[in-house]
């Protein structure tokens, strides 16, 4: 069976981080998130929306998204203007995208995580955001993810998209990362043009030799293999899997 690349619009919608409850009150009740001017948010005013990612600080609805809404306007503000009342500390100055919203909504099924991760500024689509069930339904970053990630569900293939790994010093994004009972699966797809690249091969070399040094096997497949070879891929992925003792249940 060949996977198939349908057409791939343009991310609408970003989900940002929700730190603290605090953080959610200021968008219910006064209409607007804030985000650092230094973080590198290409397309945040390309973008309709904002969906928000609740972190593990808010109890028993932690690790889900709820809330989401079209974006009003897009203001550049020092955090003294955003907190008039804050005590002057080395933040004050510092410069803020104040984002204010046209509206508040909320998920008719909250959107969840399987596992404990931070969501920061997750690429994707109202669309998707609004028939997703879990974080991994949300990322819009490659096509060809998306056919391995639609196999991965028809399959029951347990894995985590776009799950971060590593230390200060050595941080890395694993396309796929499935957790099996004797040791870890990263599953990577390689687009042609992107990974032909020395400077890439080499950093490829270097993620990898970390990655094994740390306990985890590599499977890579290249842009052609995942759509012309769907099947293969699947199915090496899980005998892999098997071969590991199976994936944890979470």
């Amino acid at each position: 069976m060949a996977g198939k690349i349908t057409k791939y619009s343009p991310a609408d919608t970003i989900v940002c981080w929700l730190k603290c409850k605090s953080d959610l009150g200021i968008l219910l009740t006064q209409g607007w998130y804030r985000i650092p001017v230094t973080t590198k948010l290409e397309n945040l005013f390309k973008v309709k929306n904002l969906a928000f990612y609740q972190s593990h600080n808010f109890g028993k609805e932690s690790l889900i998204i709820k809330h989401y809404g079209a974006i009003k306007d897009i203001l550049v503000k020092k955090r003294e203007e955003l907190f008039p009342d804050e005590e002057k500390n080395a933040k004050t100055g510092k410069r803020y995208y104040k984002v204010r919203m046209k509206d508040m909504n909320i998920l008719d099924r909250p959107v969840y995580s399987r596992r404990a991760r931070r969501v920061i500024f997750l690429n994707t689509t109202i669309e998707k955001l609004l028939q997703a069930g879990e974080i991994n339904d949300l990322f819009h970053d490659s096509p060809i993810e998306d056919i391995l990630w639609s196999e991965f569900k028809t399959n029951n293939i347990n894995a985590e998209r776009q799950y971060y790994f590593g230390t200060s010093k050595n941080y890395y994004c694993l396309d796929f990362a499935a957790f099996c009972r004797k040791g870890n699966l990263d599953i990577e797809c390689d687009g042609e043009k992107y990974h032909s690249r020395f400077d890439k091969v080499v950093k490829d070399y270097k993620r990898d030799n970390f990655l094994t040094k740390k306990g985890w096997s590599i499977l890579r497949y290249s842009t052609n293999q995942i759509i012309a070879e769907t099947s293969y891929c699947i199915d090496e992925i899980k005998e892999t899997i098997m071969s590991k003792g199976g994936t944890l249940q979470i």
